[in-house]
């Protein structure tokens, strides 16, 4: 291992990119804070759920009936290591030098800031990448489920759910694409209603664009807003009227909608474009703030012998590596981080199932301990993403995902919490 070969690069600026409009904009932060650990485990407090319990009338001289405390669980696991890495070839580095010499003016600068810091954006937006697919596949399905078509990596032999309870799991009473007879918004009240009686009041509803698109065009949604403006007449149907129409309804609320792509590229460099949100998924929260990355040290971080050789710099979670050898002659630039999503209150998360199916039993979100792992090319079944698959450059942002899961155990919860900034767009 030696410097790296790239003068335009050092700490500073390095950093500064990293802050920059480079950084691809994801939907994630707007829903999971970024939260420290000392070591590489995560761990969450569960408890106290519901509505309060209520004090009792007592006559006066007499003494306060005692009340049970409720258990605290307290959920944990290992906190698995996220890596991609990419390297300059020979040829592609002789470019660069070229690129240098003949950079005259602003616009070739540009250029050759661009091509210099293309391999760190790369492996930024990667980890970043595998965390906004943690993220959806959490709030969208209740777990997640690593297998050779998500993750050229580790795959887990079964479903690992969060610890959203089975009663959360619910179920739409017709596919939300049958326009004539679905009635979402019905849908959506009912789970409402069943919250509330539990003692959750939720207020927002997140879902694809494509199921809102399927909601505003369906018969009864559009009857139930034109009986509620008085009219008769054609209505124009956007997120805007049924958001009114909804703040006004026994339990208020507000749909969000997300759109979200990442690719995914396997061992035979073949990319595949997916949405990591499964579809006709329907999430129900308390509060935007679902839960947190929480993420542990990383050795290199303390490694004096790597330091005086490799350029690094950590932004967040991840921390970004450059490098270069001489045999073969490479320019390398890794990010990695040991970070995992963990939902701190799953009990206050609902999920709606829109296409009228009953869930597959093998989704068991309630959450799974000790769960067993086998390496890739071993026999595991297939998940289907409703994925297009491309090659080569365009579409999506590159996520290659070299993902190594060490071990999940008792995937976790929720504690939700208001975030008062959250936008409802891809943050950076």
């Amino acid at each position: 291992m030696e410097r790296s070969l790239i003068k335009q690069i050092n700490k500073k600026n390095m950093a500064a990119r990293l802050n920059s409009r480079h950084v691809k904009p994801m939907y994630y932060p707007n829903f999971f804070g970024v939260k420290r650990v000392t070591s590489l485990k995560w761990e969450t407090l569960v408890g106290e759920k519901g509505a309060p319990v209520i004090a009792d009338v007592i006559s006066f001289d007499s003494s306060a009936p005692e009340k049970t405390r409720e258990v605290i669980g307290k959920m944990s696991g290992d906190i698995p290591k996220t890596a991609i890495k990419r390297s300059m070839t020979e040829s592609e580095y002789q470019e660069y030098k070229q690129l240098q010499r003949d950079a005259q003016g602003d616009a070739a600068q540009l250029e050759l800031l661009n091509l210099v810091f293309k391999d760190t954006d790369f492996v930024h937006n990667g980890v970043r990448g595998r965390v906004e697919w943690a993220c959806m596949q959490m709030m969208s399905r209740g777990g997640i489920n690593l297998s050779s078509s998500n993750n050229n990596g580790i795959v887990t032999t079964e479903f690992v759910g969060v610890g959203m309870p089975a009663a959360n799991k619910k179920v739409s009473s017709v596919d939300w694409a049958t326009a004539t007879t679905a009635d979402g918004l019905q849908d959506i009240e009912n789970v409402l209603a069943d919250a509330a009686r539990e003692g959750v009041s939720l207020r927002y509803i997140i879902m694809l664009t494509t199921e809102f698109s399927l909601l505003k065009k369906q018969k009864a949604t559009i009857d139930k807003i034109k009986g509620w403006i008085n009219q008769t007449s054609k209505v124009v149907i956007t997120k805007k009227v049924i958001n009114e129409y909804l703040a006004e309804q026994e339990n208020p609320c507000q749909i969000i909608t997300i759109n979200p792509a990442l690719r995914i590229e396997d061992k035979n460099h073949s990319r595949t474009t997916i949405c990591p949100w499964v579809r006709k998924r329907i999430c129900f929260l308390e509060d935007l703030r679902v839960g947190d990355i929480q993420h542990g040290p990383i050795a290199a971080e303390d490694s004096e012998s790597l330091r005086k050789k490799a350029l690094m710099v950590k932004k967040d979670f991840t921390l970004i590596t450059k490098w270069s050898t001489e045999e073969p002659f490479k320019e390398w630039t890794k990010g990695e981080a040991n970070a995992w999503p963990v939902v701190n209150d799953p009990e206050a998360m609902y999920i709606l199932k829109a296409d009228g199916k009953a869930w597959a039993a093998d989704e068991a979100t309630e959450g799974t301990d000790n769960i067993p792992a086998k390496f890739l090319g071993q026999e595991v079944e297939k998940e289907n993403l409703e994925a297009e698959t491309r090659n080569g450059d365009g579409g999506a942002p590159e996520y290659v995902l070299v993902h190594k899961l060490q071990k999940l155990s008792n995937l976790s919860a929720i504690h939700i919490r208001k975030h008062p900034d959250a936008s409802y767009r891809p943050c950076w």
